[in-house]
Formats: structure tokens, C-alpha cells, sequence
């Protein structure tokens, strides 16, 4: 076994790891009790009801990315903590009266408030692993929750849908006492820190942007999950998928004791290689009662599903403020394409028995389309360089008038992301960066007389010149845009050439070549 392997496997016994493997379980123990028993109880007189559920979540997830870019504040910890709980309350009283009268409206209110509920509830788990002291302990909560949840899924026995409705309810309210005060130090300094949005023009490299390819493939994976959640139903109940624990377990040891610098890349094809294995046999699977396309699409999204935990939080470590933007895209697009998949799963199932031809069109369109874009957009794609090409921006939660540190300096501090090191702990680049970034400048006019030497020694333009002075005394991109009266793109292209000529990454690195005079 590898070193880094026995670290992970001995930050197992840790407490605060412990605590983020559990919500793991009750997430894959909620998901199978709502689409085997709410489901499949709620689509013989509201069949539409899960896919608006989905959407919601798609839409919840997404003004979370919205406002976590644009305006952080919003994200108050306490507030949207009552706010799930209250839609967990609601959500039970309206499935009580909708699941048992079959009232659509009702079951439709209480599957939304679920939805919110949910999203919530994730989201404190995201940034409780990303709060945890070390990379070991994220990766080890991590796999092992994903690894223990699948096992729970088998072992689970059925129940009747207004059974399953409470655990599925109780489930999320126990995954939000839980994370909430382990999520509390870091969501209060996201929320008080500057807009990412603000900060991604002066730190591009700091965040992922909407157009990476982890997102692209994030919605193909979704896709596939939501066409093999409903291939094959069974009384509208996802097929019986048992075999899939003992490989996910696997894939996880693997992923454990691996010593690979590309085991996330590795784990990546084997996800690929199963999903299309899922989708070829999938036609020859709609006369019999084998569920092995079901099972061969399952065990590549789940660890498919393990591999996005992994990249989102090494992204977080890296820098806390894309933790959320990135969260949140991810989880839109994932809930989007699952709505996608179920829908072409649906359409399978219905034409199985009217038009086998056609249904099997439908399956070898879906293996088209995956596969073909798979090839076209991901031959060259790497999960590890997409998480070591994030730039650091360093500490957000430093308080300069007591000397003391925030989670987020904690976060950048522990030394090494889930991918590789980190950078050193250094402030963030805005506004409250300047004083420490120039507390040992004599005057502003000494930092635009460097920035003018070092700007026409590397060609800069005079334009550019001004520009990185105002970079280099600590300003953000929407100050220069509000100074310059410009576009937002105007002012990326102007930060863009001038990180290019000058060989920099981030407002820091930057800042750094000034106060050394390079």
C-alpha cells in the first residue's frame, strides 16, 4: 500500500471524518426510498411529478451558483438553515395529504420543498469537507461515504411509500443538523468576502469557468444516470441493481490505497468504459428480466459521482470562494441532465411494447450521442490538471487587527489540496489586500514606478501600464471597470494581455513582482 494510501486509510478513525462519511449514506438511503417507493407510488397518478421535482432542484442549485458569484451575502447560513428545515415540515405535511389522497398539487408542493431541502443540505456537506483539517480526511470521507451508501442501498429493505416519504424526509434533516455547524466557519466567511464575480476578472485562473469541460461533462453523465435510474423499471420502481456494491467498493479501495499522480483520470475512463458497456447492451436487455445494463451504467456514475466530490472539493481547498460557483453549476447541470436521461428512459420503456425497433433507436441514440461526445470533447481531458491549474488566491477570512485566521486561511494553510500543494497563504487580492500587499511601500507613486519599469520592460501598452498599476496597489476588476467606464470584457482582456506579457497567474502573483521589483 502506498504512503499516501495508509494516511487516508488512518484519518478514518478521525471524528470530524467520521461525521462527513455519514451524510454520504443518508443521501444514497433517501435517494433509493424516493424513486423505489415514493417514485414509483406518486407516478401512477402524477407521473410528471418527478421530473419538476428535479427541475426545481436543477433551478435551486443554479441561484446558488447566481448568487455565490454575484452577491455572496446572500448566502446566510442561518436563514437558508430555516428555511430547509421549514420546507422539510412542509414537505411533510403536503406528502401526508398528497401520498395518501393522491392529490397531485399537494405531492407536487411537497416534492419541491423537498428539492429545496435538499440542495441545502448538500451544500453544508460540500463546505464541511472542504472545512476538514486535511486532504486525507476529504478524500477519506469521501470514498468511503460513497463506498458505505451504495452498501446501504442494497441492504435496505423496501417499504411502503408513506414509510419511505418520513425516511426520506428524516434522512435530510439529519444531514442538515449534522453539517450545519461543521459548514458554519466557512459559509460566514464566504458570505462576508468580496463577489467572486469581482474577483475572477483580476484571478481567472482561480476559478472554473462555465464553459470547462468538467461541466460539459458533468451534464453527459447525468444524462446516463437518469437513463439507467429509469430503464427497466419495474412497476416504476428503478431494476434491482445489488452487484453494484461490492464494485463500488472496490473502485474505492482502489482509489484508497492507489499511489497514482493520474488515478483520477484512471477512475474517470473506467467510468466511461462502463456507461457505454451499459448502453450497448441495452437493447438486448428489454425482453428479459436481467438488469445488467443497469447495473454496468450504475456502478460508472457512482463512481463517476465520487470522482465530481473529489474535483469540487480540491477546488474549494484550493480556493474557498469557487467552492460554491462551482458546487452549484455542478449540481445544476447533474439535476438538468438527469430530467434529460429520465425522460429518454420513459420513452424507452413506453415504446418497448408497442415498437421494439424504435425503443431500440432511442437506446443506440443516447450510446451515439454519449460516446460521440465523449470522443470528440474528453480524449484529451484531465480531471488532475483541470484541479492543479487552479491558482490559489490564499487566505479570505485573515483578520489583519487581531492577527488571527479564518476557516479559509485554515483551508489554504493545511499545506496540500486533494491534487497536489497548494499555494503559501497569502491575502486575497482585493480591496482589503492592499494595505498588506503594500505595507512596506514607502508611497504609491514608488509602486506606479515599478509598475512602469517592469510594464515597459515586458511591452505592456500605456493603457496596460495604468491598469497594472491599480493591480498591483490592490484593486479588483470592477473597480477598474467603474473607473474606466468599461465593459466587464474590456477589462478582462486588458488583465488578460497583461498576465500574459508579465508570465503571472493571479492578482497576487502579480502584487508579489512588484514589491520584489522583478
Amino acid at each position: 500500500m502506498s504512503e499516501s494510501g495508509r494516511a487516508t486509510l488512518s484519518v478514518l478513525r478521525q471524528g470530524s471524518t467520521l461525521r462527513c462519511i455519514v451524510p454520504f449514506i443518508l443521501f444514497a438511503v433517501a435517494g433509493f426510498m424516493l424513486n423505489a417507493s415514493v417514485y414509483s407510488h406518486v407516478s401512477s397518478y402524477c407521473g410528471i411529478a418527478r421530473e419538476i421535482a428535479t427541475f426545481v432542484s436543477a433551478a435551486v442549485f443554479f441561484a446558488l451558483f447566481g448568487a455565490s458569484m454575484v452577491k455572496p451575502s446572500l448566502i446566510d447560513r442561518r436563514l437558508l438553515t430555516t428555511v430547509a428545515v421549514g420546507c422539510l415540515l412542509t414537505a411533510a405535511v403536503a406528502l401526508e395529504f398528497g401520498l395518501m389522497l393522491q392529490v397531485p398539487w399537494a405531492t407536487i408542493v411537497g416534492l419541491v420543498c423537498l428539492s429545496v431541502a435538499s440542495a441545502w443540505a448538500a451544500t453544508l456537506v460540500a463546505c464541511a469537507l472542504v472545512s476538514l483539517p486535511t486532504a486525507g480526511a476529504a478524500l477519506a470521507s469521501i470514498a468511503a461515504g460513497v463506498a458505505l451508501g451504495e452498501v446501504a442501498v442494497v441492504i435496505h429493505p423496501a417499504l411502503p411509500y408513506n414509510i419511505g416519504a418520513i425516511e426520506v424526509l428524516l434522512c435530510n434533516l439529519l444531514v442538515v443538523v449534522l453539517m450545519h455547524p461543521c459548514a458554519g466557519t466557512l459559509l460566514g466567511e464566504i458570505s462576508s468576502s468580496e463577489a467572486p464575480a469581482s474577483l475572477e476578472l483580476s484571478n481567472p485562473e482561480s476559478f472554473l469557468h462555465p464553459s470547462h469541460g468538467l461541466f460539459a461533462c458533468v451534464l453527459l453523465f447525468s444524462v446516463a444516470t437518469g437513463y439507467g435510474l429509469t430503464l427497466g423499471e419495474v412497476d416504476n420502481a428503478p431494476a434491482s441493481f445489488g452487484i453494484s456494491a461490492p464494485m463500488v467498493v472496490l473502485a474505492v479501495l482502489w482509489m484508497i490505497i492507489s499511489g497514482s499522480r493520474d488515478r483520477e483520470d484512471t477512475l474517470f475512463s473506467f467510468c466511461v468504459l462502463l456507461v457505454t458497456g451499459g448502453l450497448v447492451i441495452a437493447p438486448f436487455m428489454f425482453y428479459s428480466d436481467l438488469s445488467s445494463a443497469n447495473v454496468l451504467i450504475r456502478i460508472g456514475v457512482r463512481c463517476f459521482e465520487m470522482l465530481v466530490w473529489l474535483v469540487v472539493v480540491a477546488v474549494g481547498r484550493r480556493n474557498p470562494l469557487a467552492l460554491l460557483p462551482t458546487f452549484g453549476l455542478v449540481r445544476s447541470l447533474a439535476a438538468l441532465g438527469t430530467d434529460i436521461g429520465a425522460v429518454a428512459g420513459h420513452t424507452t420503456n413506453n415504446l418497448v411494447g408497442t415498437n421494439a425497433d424504435v425503443a431500440a433507436m432511442v437506446a443506440e441514440c443516447v450510446l451515439f450521442l454519449f460516446v460521440a461526445l465523449m470522443w470528440v470533447g474528453f480524449r484529451k481531458f484531465s480531471f488532475s490538471a483541470a484541479i492543479c491549474g487552479i491558482v490559489s488566491m490564499g487566505g479570505v477570512g485573515y483578520n489583519e487587527a487581531s492577527g488571527e485566521k479564518g476557516a479559509m486561511n485554515r483551508v489554504i494553510s493545511a499545506g496540500e489540496g486533494l491534487y497536489g500543494p497548494v499555494s503559501r497563504e497569502v491575502p486575497v487580492a482585493g480591496e482589503g489586500a492592499a494595505s498588506v500587499a503594500a505595507e512596506d511601500e514607502p508611497s504609491q507613486a514608488t509602486i506606479e514606478e515599478r509598475c512602469r519599469v517592469i510594464g515597459q520592460a515586458h511591452g505592456l501598452t500605456e493603457r496596460e501600464i495604468e491598469v497594472f498599476a491599480f493591480l498591483a496597489r490592490g484593486r479588483n476588476g470592477q473597480f477598474l471597470m467603474d473607473h474606466y467606464v468599461v465593459s466587464r470584457n474590456t477589462v478582462k482582456s486588458h488583465i488578460k494581455h497583461i498576465y500574459a506579457k508579465l508570465g503571472v497567474h493571479s492578482q497576487q502573483e502579480l502584487i508579489d513582482r512588484v514589491e520584489h521589483g522583478e
